[in-house]
């Protein structure tokens, strides 16, 4: 049916190496532009479409039926021109850059980064990859057409359905992003040289692949990562830590944002942290110890010195526990303090008990904000994990002054659960637009109130 068992190899390649290269882009892109539904469209559409036109172009390539030697050189081509232009677009150093560029001139809005960099980076080496299909149907010989199509989308569905499953999974899970990166575009750079033995001048190619190979490690080899002070880089998060030898502190930055801080002295920590242990962990009574939720554990700072109470924090990212203590506390968790590394909303739809302090902390990024936290039914769910004297805490970065639809959206969302709240804002943390906002409210169910109105109006009873 076919000449080369390799040729049918490559058409599995080619659909592990697209879903492996869509899903690694929006992972690297989440530090950056975040991870919400339209960033996600966005390089959905930059894969789809070029992928599309892809077929096409292999399709009307000009080699007669047989003609091994012509694909195998078109596709070493395509194989080689999609790793270069893919390292550059899913590699940590040049992300960082890339990103400060487009900062630089003016382009601010995370949509149009998205935009700009699928079409730099995703659109024309899957739409190279996309012509592996029907190139290597040329190759097809003495066999019907239905039977070798069928083999071929099963071959690449196949492929895709590895690249989705191993690249997450597997990869990404036990060795990082960078890594994943590193094996996914090594893998094309290691076909191209097999596909391409056999033709002339194959010593040139040697040279050219190793010469990428080697480049494709070397930028996300764990010594590159390093260099950027990031210590984690998984499927969930990408952890760095930033040191300040000037107050003695350190800073664990989560997907680009400031999480969490630990200092010397006090008063260099985070202000929302300073006012959460003064106005309400130090005001709880010392008669039992209490227990208080986390959501959204960060460096586990919440309650750091407190040996008394009994924590339980949760997050998605199950890396976070072991990176916090070895490189951002350089201590061990006390015994008092639980992690549960689970999705936020699947916790509270299983949680079977009540907290007397609920601490919300998955709001600090902008750019990143998990939308199934900010909705009417996530809160709710907040306030059934709220003991009847319990209260919550919600910090939030967003407009002190209701400057913009997000802070207005997100402040009704919050009082249609919780009516009775009060909105801190610490104004000493202002950044342009935007400052840390503490919402505290209690379970507020069935407390009596009324509207006063001209016609019937009981203030004096109320006072």
């Amino acid at each position: 049916m076919f000449s080369s068992p390799l040729l049918l190899a490559a058409i599995a390649i080619e659909g592990y190496a697209v879903l492996a290269v869509e899903l690694l882009a929006i992972r690297q892109l989440t530090p950056y532009v975040g991870n919400a539904t339209d960033t996600i469209a966005i390089v959905i559409a930059a894969v789809l479409l070029p992928l599309a036109f892809g077929y096409e172009a292999g399709g009307r390539a000009s080699f007669a039926p047989g003609d091994e030697a012509g694909v195998r050189r078109q596709l070493t081509r395509n194989l080689l021109i999609s790793a270069l232009i893919l390292s550059f677009g899913l590699s940590h150093p040049f992300l960082a850059a890339f990103f400060q560029i487009l900062d630089s001139l003016g382009l601010t809005h995370r949509l149009v980064q998205a935009a700009v960099h699928a079409s730099l980076f995703l659109v024309y080496p899957v739409y190279l990859l996309g012509q592996t299909i029907p190139l290597v149907a040329y190759c097809s010989t003495g066999a019907s057409l239905p039977r070798s199509t069928g083999l071929m989308l099963f071959l690449s569905t196949f492929g895709s359905f590895l690249g989705s499953v191993v690249s997450t999974l597997v990869f990404m899970t036990f060795f990082g992003v960078h890594i994943t990166v590193a094996l996914t575009l090594g893998l094309l750079v290691v076909l191209a040289a097999l596909i391409g033995w056999q033709m002339e001048g194959h010593n040139r190619l040697v040279l050219i692949t190793a010469a990428l190979g080697l480049y494709i490690v070397a930028i996300n080899s764990p010594a590159a990562v390093r260099a950027y002070g990031i210590v984690s880089n998984n499927l969930y998060s990408e952890v760095r830590i930033v040191a300040d030898p000037a107050e003695d502190s350190r800073l664990l930055v989560i997907n680009n944002s400031p999480s969490s801080k630990i200092a010397a002295h006090p008063e260099h920590r985070f202000a929302y942290l300073k006012f959460i242990e003064k106005e309400v962990l130090r005001r709880l009574d010392t008669d039992r110890p209490h227990r208080i939720l986390v959501i959204g554990a960060g460096g586990f700072t919440i309650g750091l010195e407190d040996r008394f109470h009994a924590y339980t924090y949760v997050d998605i990212d199950p890396a976070l526990q072991q990176v916090s203590e070895e490189h951002f506390l350089r201590q061990p968790l006390s015994p008092n303090k639980t992690f549960v590394p689970e999705s936020a909303r699947a916790f509270l739809r299983r949680n079977t008990q009540t907290y007397d302090v609920v601490v919300l902390d998955a709001f600090t990024n902008r750019i990143s904000l998990p939308p199934d936290l900010i909705t009417r039914e996530a809160f709710a769910a907040v306030r059934q994990a709220v003991a009847p004297d319990g209260q919550v805490i919600m910090n939030i970065i967003t407009s002190p002054s209701f400057a913009d639809r997000f802070s207005r959206s997100i402040d009704a969302t919050v009082r249609s659960v919780f009516p009775f709240v009060s909105r801190q804002v610490l104004l000493e943390t202002r950044t342009g637009s935007v400052a840390t906002v503490l919402y505290v409210a209690g379970r507020s169910e069935g407390q009596p109130h009324d509207i006063y109105t001209d016609d019937q109006n009981r203030s004096f009873l109320d006072y």
